[in-house]
Formats: C-alpha cells, sequence, structure tokens
C-alpha cells in the first residue's frame, strides 16, 4: 500500500521558469509564507569535481536504445548535444526495472529518456510534467504525479532526479528541509538523488536565484546534506568554463550552455 507523501506546493510561474530550463510549465500554486531564503554557511567550501567523462564506465546498452528511439520528439534530440544524456543517466546508473522520481519534470525530455531506459517492469513518476508528453498513450510507464501526494511507499524509490529547479525551490521559498524530508523518505537505502542546476559564482549562496536563475553548488550541497542525505560526487560532463556566472541562463548569448553542476547525493543505508 503506497504511503501519501506530503508536498509544500510550488510556484512555478511561467515568468520564473521559462528561463530555466528547456521546457517548463507555467502553472502557478501557492508560496509557503513568512519564510526566507537563507546564505549559503560561512564554513561552506567550493565542491571539487571528482568524475568526467572520460572516468564513466561505459554507456549500458539499455541507456544507449533509449537516446536512439526514432519515438522521441526532434526537439529532444536537438538537444542531446548540450545535455549529453547518455553519459547523464550512465552517471546516475540508470537501469531497467526501476523506479525513477523525477521532481518536477516540466517538458518531460529526462521524462522521457527515464521511461524507455527502465522499460516496462520499470515506472517514472513525475510531477509537473507537461500534459502532451504523455498524449495519446506515449510512455505508458509514466504517470504524471500531483505536488502533494506522490503516491510512493516508503524506502519504494531507485533514484529520484531534478534538472534546472533547485535554484527556484529557493526564490519561490519553498519549505526545503521538509521537501528533501519526504524525498529522503521515499528513496531506498543507498539509493540516488541526482540534482542538476545552473552554477552561479562560488560563494554567493543564493544571491542570484531570482536574477540570473543560478545557485551557489555548495550552497545546494549544504543544504541536502543537512536534510540527511549523504554527498557522494560531483560531475564535470556539464561544466561550461567559457560561462563566467554572470548573465541570466535565459540570455542568447549562453542559452542551453551554462556552467551547470550535476550532484549525487545518497540516502544513508541506515
Amino acid at each position: 500500500m503506497s504511503l501519501p507523501v506530503r508536498f509544500v506546493p510550488l510556484v512555478l510561474a511561467c515568468a520564473v521558469l521559462c528561463g530555466c530550463g528547456p521546457e517548463q510549465p507555467g502553472k502557478a500554486g501557492t508560496t509557503t509564507e513568512g519564510q526566507t531564503a537563507t546564505q549559503v554557511p560561512a564554513d561552506v567550501e567550493p565542491v571539487t569535481v571528482t568524475t568526467t567523462a572520460a572516468s564513466l564506465p561505459p554507456v549500458p546498452e539499455a541507456i544507449t536504445a533509449a537516446v536512439a528511439n526514432p519515438d522521441r520528439p526532434a526537439d529532444d534530440i536537438a538537444r542531446d548535444a548540450d545535455r549529453k544524456p547518455a553519459d547523464v543517466l550512465t552517471y546516475f546508473e540508470v537501469h531497467p526495472g526501476e523506479i525513477v522520481f523525477e521532481l518536477v519534470a516540466g517538458g518531460g525530455y529526462y521524462t522521457e529518456l527515464f521511461s524507455r531506459t527502465v522499460g516496462p517492469s520499470g515506472h517514472v513518476v513525475a510531477t509537473r510534467l507537461a500534459p502532451e508528453r504523455l498524449a495519446d498513450g506515449r510512455l505508458p510507464n509514466v504517470t504524471a504525479a500531483a505536488d502533494r501526494d506522490w503516491g510512493f511507499a516508503a524506502n519504494s524509490v531507485d533514484l529520484a532526479f531534478t534538472s534546472l529547479n533547485y535554484h527556484d525551490l529557493i526564490n519561490l521559498k519553498v519549505d526545503r528541509p521538509a521537501l528533501l524530508k519526504d524525498v529522503l523518505m521515499v528513496l531506498k537505502p543507498g539509493a540516488t538523488f541526482a540534482v542538476i542546476d545552473h552554477a552561479a559564482a562560488d560563494g554567493s549562496g543564493v544571491r542570484d536565484v531570482g536574477t540570473l536563475h543560478r545557485v551557489d553548488e555548495a550552497t545546494v550541497v549544504s543544504e541536502i546534506t543537512g536534510a540527511g542525505f549523504e554527498f557522494v560526487d560531483t560531475s564535470g560532463l556539464l561544466r561550461h568554463p567559457e560561462d563566467d556566472r554572470t548573465l541570466p541562463v535565459f540570455d542568447p548569448k549562453i542559452r542551453g550552455k551554462t556552467d551547470q553542476f550535476i550532484l549525487k547525493f545518497r540516502k544513508p543505508m541506515a
């Protein structure tokens, strides 16, 4: 029997999110009242990249087939060169038969890849997923979930994933400790929580979340480990050193080529 999971409602207004990821829905909700964005603690150190494309294992067959699937939308395929999906999914060790939870899926670029990788024996649950991604019975192993009830039992999810939206959880004053506690609860012991976002200047904390739509990587690590996750690793797969992190992420000069961090966390075994 599934355990209802509380989720503090997100305010994902189109004016904010259209600049953050390639495809994002514009549905509005409500914020948590009376909160302020917390600055990065003084003792938080910059994160050192430890995984590169050269250090990855070979891309598994299931991931190769998912990326090469001819039924993927042309717009998705056009983004592959920038988003490196085969490497990203290999880094997060996505396998057939797994249960994947995608938090704020937006247009569903990764949703489709997860769906095709986990296959008919697996399942993907996604919040804030554009309905057209599932139109006409596409991706039958994907369920679009409400913000307030994900429908998971505790200790049932193999991978939780969010891409290009963590900074907006800060910007919109979502109760992140409560949200992260719920993500931690539904993950299996030892399972992965994956976070990708646009990098802000080192040491900037949350200063740029509402203007540039960027966040300091060290701040994200501090918040998530503070919620009980173990920090495992960070990858340089989507780093763009030519991005000096001073422009908004939707600026045409860097759109789609922002400096992005990829973080891997783990639910403790005990």
